[in-house]
């Protein structure tokens, strides 16, 4: 869990807009200016823009990257590392980026009390989130039968295998595995010595250094309305280089059956639609694959244990929307987001 201005965006992303720059010139150098790189990737969209002198990286680079990644992570790919995880009764192994993944999600996972969990496969394809539509509510039986498999209790890792105490234990890194390929990203270019890039995948963003301007890199969060739909105010932005941002939302994807709504994100201990009242949370920290899986995290943890939890994470920015009891929308910031935060005149 995108939205649209006038050309104040260089990437036009669901939650966060990259905004404008233009060219500099130096006295001493050639003249730098911005290359952009753009396609599809992981059912979405992909924008790189770098500031140099020439270009120095191609669309084919960029999509060799992706192709190796999906190819580990891909649900959609039924020989890909994670389908034959999914498949198998005892478990695969992985590749490095399968391993990164879910190294870190591990990480994450007893960082939020079990919020994020990438075991929860199970519970996604019952709500009607996989590759099957429902037309009916799962029943409670149904729901409890599927929580005996989700847990990331139920992995284990030897050496280089990934392992499942259970053979219906799947799992599904959508909600991180987007933000890791920004990282990966982020360092081909580096390796590439460019200083100054911003890279969005599916509305994850991580900059380095600064636009052409010698400023942080400008991005835009939506104002989520009543309802649903795609018409959604910038009504915020911050400054950033050399941090990732990350949004995760309630207001954009959901489940309808009949004229009821439930959101897309499923409580992993509960089995079932949150009902928090949080309309969407954003998420600045050092890397993208930290930030894409605190972003779902904090959504399950609600407002004061996401307070909570940033206690233990230093360089981490959140800013949340929520209703209030009277249904009314608010929001709430920590200090460290609030140092890259400005409102929009």
């Amino acid at each position: 869990m995108k939205p649209v201005l006038k050309f104040i965006t260089l990437l036009l992303t669901p939650w966060c807009f990259l905004l404008a720059s233009t060219t500099i010139f130096s006295n001493s150098n050639p003249p730098k200016k911005t290359y952009s790189l753009s396609g599809l990737a992981q059912g979405t969209t992909y924008s790189i823009k770098y500031i140099q002198t020439d270009s120095i990286i191609s669309s084919l680079e960029i999509d060799s990257i992706l192709k190796e990644i999906d190819h580990s992570l891909s649900l959609y790919i039924p020989t890909s590392i994670i389908s034959r995880f999914n498949v198998s009764n005892h478990g695969v192994k992985m590749d490095q980026h399968l391993k990164n993944v879910v190294e870190k999600s591990i990480e994450i996972s007893a960082l939020s009390k079990g919020y994020f969990d990438i075991t929860c496969k199970p519970l996604s394809d019952l709500w009607g989130l996989g590759f099957k539509t429902i037309n009916t509510l799962p029943t409670t039986s149904e729901i409890n039968s599927v929580l005996y498999f989700v847990g990331s209790k139920n992995l284990y890792i030897v050496n280089d295998s990934l392992l499942k105490t259970k053979t219906q234990v799947q799992i599904d890194c959508n909600g991180i595995a987007q933000g890791y390929t920004v990282d990966v990203l982020y360092e081909f270019l580096k390796q590439k010595n460019i200083d100054d890039f911003i890279i969005e995948l599916g509305g994850e963003i991580r900059t380095a250094g600064k636009t052409e301007k010698n400023i942080p890199w400008m991005i835009g969060i939506e104002n989520p309305s009543e309802g649903y739909g795609d018409n959604f105010l910038i009504d915020k932005k911050v400054t950033l280089s050399n941090y990732a941002i990350t949004t995760s939302g309630s207001y954009r994807k959901y489940i309808k059956l009949g004229s009821t709504y439930f959101t897309h994100i499923i409580d992993p201990i509960k089995g079932m639609p949150i009902t928090s009242g949080i309309i969407s949370v954003t998420v600045i920290a050092p890397t993208a694959i930290q930030a894409d899986a605190l972003d779902n995290a904090f959504m399950l943890l609600g407002i004061p244990s996401s307070f909570e939890l940033l206690n233990r994470l230093p360089e981490t920015g959140l800013h949340i929307i929520f209703k209030d009891s009277t249904g009314q929308l608010k929001d709430t910031s920590n200090l460290f987001f609030k140092k890259y935060l400005n409102v929009v005149n």
